[in-house]
């Protein structure tokens, strides 16, 4: 609990007073740790665990894996994989290939996340196809963009994000041409890209937004907000140009 509140400290306070320990509660502690974007906490408690006579499992690798892949630690990252594969001889799951490759494709290893891809033989899996396709776009590679999003549409032809995604590829390298090539093969195969939504709870009311509509009963009050905010923003940093806040009626 006080992990998913973003209260580390108060966990590690409990973690620290409890008087007997068992591995689901390391995992929880690495787990608040990891959440909350406390890698080098991650390591240091993970490094400890034998010291206290507790051996991780595959939920201890999921929460390191995840806490090196958000906080840019490659070498780390690649050194719990070996000692979870090598050391400890725990079959690597889908869910620790995806940190690996989300690892590896965040931090512009490209070439190593594909040949990780193949040599544990992920082809078939959607999810890793994902997170490498976005790892992609993150970076601008235009040519493993294509080869996963490819991938991602054979395994997925009803799902809009590689379409969309390999379409931002190539529109930030100016090929338009694979861009328009792509909005035709999406209507040709009554692929359609379902608009962005949102919602907010205020006391007993709860209202939605979609992307691209007006029908908000307060859409003139909440606009009219947007756009006082925005001027005051821009009077705040001082300077010439700012982002436009565009008239709700068009989108």
């Amino acid at each position: 609990m006080y992990g998913k509140c973003a209260k580390p400290a108060a966990a590690k306070k409990v973690f620290d007073d409890l008087e007997v320990q068992n591995l689901v509660l390391w995992n929880a502690m690495l787990g608040g740790y990891a959440q909350n974007g406390y890698a080098y906490e991650v390591l240091e408690l993970f490094f400890n665990m034998n010291s206290y006579g507790f051996h991780p499992d595959e939920f201890t690798f999921t929460r390191v894996l995840t806490a090196c892949s958000h906080a840019g630690m490659v070498s780390e990252g690649r050194q719990i994989f070996n000692l979870m594969v090598n050391q400890y001889e725990i079959q690597p799951r889908i869910d620790h290939c995806a940190c690996m490759v989300d690892l590896l494709g965040r931090w512009g290893f490209l070439e190593e996340a594909e040949e990780f891809i193949s040599t544990f033989n992920l082809e078939s899996d959607a999810k890793i196809w994902a997170t490498m396709l976005g790892a992609c776009r993150t970076h601008g590679d235009e040519g493993r963009g294509q080869r996963a999003a490819e991938k991602l549409i054979e395994l997925e032809p009803q799902n809009s994000s590689p379409y969309v995604l390999l379409s931002n590829i190539h529109a930030a390298s100016g090929n338009w041409d694979e861009v328009r090539s792509l909005r035709r093969s999406m209507k040709e195969k009554g692929v359609k890209k379902l608009p962005g939504c949102s919602w907010i709870t205020v006391g007993q009311t709860t209202s939605f937004f979609v992307a691209g509509e007006i029908s908000h009963s307060r859409a003139g009050d909440i606009g009219s907000a947007l756009r006082d905010l925005m001027a005051l923003m821009k009077d705040l940093c001082d300077i010439d140009s700012f982002y436009n806040v565009e008239d709700l009626s068009s989108g």
